[in-house]
């Protein structure tokens, strides 16, 4: 109740796995669809990756996702699109890490108003903004806050899920993420796993060997984007205050007026 009633400068809204093909129906969907409403009128802005971008959409122009053949899994290049300063001196190429069953689509974005500012040709829209009330909502379909080592947890509890019999087929391996040596000693295990699909395989999963070698390719773009994001609130705030300043200070041609007898 506390933050119902308070004004926040930002707020940022990470994805999580979903339980159901509509969000709908998630569990937590009423907080989440009162949460997007406060942001709207008590932030600056609003930063939202993988579900709650997909949610966002949702809820305030119904914009559905869709299904995909394959998780799109992997850290992917994607093309700048648009001029506008949360890309400033981000170079012409943004890479960010996807893992996600469902995208949102560019037309329909477009068609309620919202600026792609970046898309892939493999991972399709990447990121996205549109002024939502009083702020203004980044979407991303990635997780630039991803760690190095992200991709490869959620690639191995995949494995687990389908060795313990909780998905039918072996996950595809995400792309762009590891290196020669670590795709060929997952290729291995794969084939292992294959040949044995019990949840005991799952000992030599080979990660010591590889967790060395993962790399944040996507860090230089996430600290770009966020820098510039944080100049967006810090120059926002500024013009709010100078607007204050100005609007608490007389009139003073009132003050004149007052002071004659």
């Amino acid at each position: 109740d506390d933050l119902w009633n308070s004004h926040f400068d930002a707020v940022i809204v990470t994805g999580t796995e979903p339980c159901s093909s509509n969000l709908r129906d998630e569990p937590y969907w009423p907080v989440l669809a009162e949460l997007l409403d406060w942001a709207e009128r008590n932030t600056v802005s609003a930063v939202l990756s993988c579900l709650a971008a997909h949610a966002s959409v949702l809820h305030t122009d119904g914009i559905d996702r869709h299904r995909l053949s394959d998780k799109q899994f992997g850290v992917f290049a994607s093309s700048r699109v648009a001029d506008h300063g949360l890309t400033s001196r981000a170079g012409d190429l943004l890479r960010f890490p996807h893992s996600r069953w469902n995208e949102v689509r560019e037309d329909a974005l477009v068609s309620c108003g919202y600026v792609v500012l970046a898309k892939s040709a493999e991972a399709g829209v990447d990121s996205f903004v549109k002024k939502k009330k009083n702020s203004l909502f980044v979407h991303f379909q990635g997780h630039p806050e991803y760690g190095a080592r992200t991709l490869m947890k959620e690639y191995r509890r995949d494995i687990r899920r389908f060795l313990n019999r909780e998905r039918e087929t072996y996950p595809s391996m995400p792309r762009g993420y590891f290196d020669e040596a670590a795709t060929s000693l997952l290729a291995n295990f794969r084939e292992r796993a294959l040949s044995d699909p019990r949840e005991e395989v799952m000992a030599a999963f080979p990660e010591a060997a590889i967790v060395n070698t993962l790399q944040n390719g996507w860090q230089t773009s996430a600290i770009c984007v966020y820098r510039n994001w944080l100049e967006y609130l810090k120059s926002r705030k500024a013009e709010t205050s100078a607007f204050l300043a100005v609007a608490a200070f007389p009139d003073p041609i009132q003050r004149k007026r007052s002071a004659v007898p």
